[in-house]
């Protein structure tokens, strides 16, 4: 995962568009010879968590206000400052920014994971269809190929009395063919959109899946369910 802040990847607002009808909608690990070497550090980007007591024990509430939403994520999980966002192609702002497994590769940092939200105009099931495939290919293309994204069908959820829906979307590049070879190359990112009174407010968590060595772990599968069986709309 590119673990990029403010705008992330380079893919234009016509890409995103071309990315958006090219998904399929559906119902190298750092051992290698050659491989980037590789190291895991601590999370440096902290801010307080919400005082609000989680569902699940030593977890950490993350509450937006201005998307009318709460969700809790590990305990492991650094939270970022209020000051950092993330802008997709497709033009959707996440902010109360949260990141996993963090590592240094050549002199840049990279995330396993990532966890962030945001409020956007429009119908929650086409919101997360657009945000989710958007997302995917932001993280996981890079200057010389488009990640391809294949989305799963859009759940209908109600959460605490909010309607919205939940998708999935899987990213993958050729290993052997990116240009950079410390970034992940395969990935899941997960939208929660819900109606709620300020709007349709989204909840996104991407994660790597390939293997980069037991420096830097994968995501645990049921956290992330955890993070986005969560949300919830603010009380």
């Amino acid at each position: 995962m590119r673990n990029q802040r403010a705008v992330i990847a380079a893919l234009s607002l016509a890409a995103a568009g071309a990315v958006l009808a090219s998904v399929t909608l559906f119902g190298s690990t750092a051992d290698d010879e050659g491989a980037p070497h590789v190291t895991a550090v601590p999370p440096t980007r902290t801010r307080a968590a919400s005082p609000a007591s989680p569902t699940r024990s030593g977890w950490q509430v993350v509450d937006d206000t201005e998307a009318g939403l709460s969700y809790e994520v590990p305990p492991n999980w650094a939270l970022a400052p209020d000051t950092e966002t993330l802008e997709s192609s497709s033009g959707t702002v996440l902010t109360h920014l949260a990141d996993f497994g963090t590592y240094l590769c050549q002199g840049a940092e990279y995330g396993r994971a990532f966890a962030g939200s945001g409020r956007v105009d429009g119908d929650p099931a086409e919101v997360a269809t657009e945000v989710a495939a958007a997302i995917a290919a932001d993280q996981y293309s890079d200057g010389t190929q488009t990640a391809a994204v294949t989305l799963s069908r859009p759940t209908p959820v109600v959460r605490d009395g909010a309607r919205g829906t939940v998708i999935r979307a899987d990213a993958e590049v050729k290993a052997g063919e990116v240009a950079d070879s410390c970034a992940s190359t395969r990935g899941v990112v997960t939208v929660v959109a819900l109606a709620t009174p300020v709007g349709t407010a989204v909840m996104v968590v991407g994660a790597d899946t390939d293997d980069r060595g037991p420096t830097v772990p994968v995501a645990d599968a049921g956290e992330l369910r955890g993070i986005t069986d969560s949300v919830r709309p603010r009380g």
